[in-house]
């Protein structure tokens, strides 16, 4: 199921990185936690509500951004579609695939599959 709903909502996907990079989506929650959830111009691309959450690095401008596989609370593992140009998270993502091959890789360029809080 994974992989078809890479599959068929990348386009959307890639879409949003880019009104994210524009500035023409951003954060919109009361919290100001980095969440924002997804007009309704958008099908369902992020599981949980079609929130995404948006990480800016305020010294360089890179951002990291990811869409929810598997929306876990409390004590369960998260697991997402991330997009980031930010080249500390991609080290980061990148050494967790290396650790946990089995739930984490990556996609293509600037794209990762990753379950944080194993």
């Amino acid at each position: 199921m994974e992989k078809i709903d890479w599959a068929i909502s990348y386009d959307k996907r890639k879409q949003i990185v880019n009104e994210v990079q524009e500035g023409k989506l951003t954060p919109n929650t009361e919290m100001k936690n980095g969440i924002c959830e997804l007009p309704f111009k958008f099908p369902l691309v992020s599981n949980g509500g079609n929130d995404i959450w948006i990480t800016t690095n305020k010294n360089n401008g890179t951002r990291t951004i990811k869409f929810w596989i598997s929306r876990g609370f409390f004590e369960s593992p998260q697991t997402y579609f991330i997009y980031t140009d930010a080249l500390e998270s991609q080290q980061y993502y990148q050494d967790l695939i290396k650790n946990y091959p089995e739930h984490n890789w990556k996609l293509e360029e600037n794209w990762f599959r990753i379950t944080e809080r194993l």
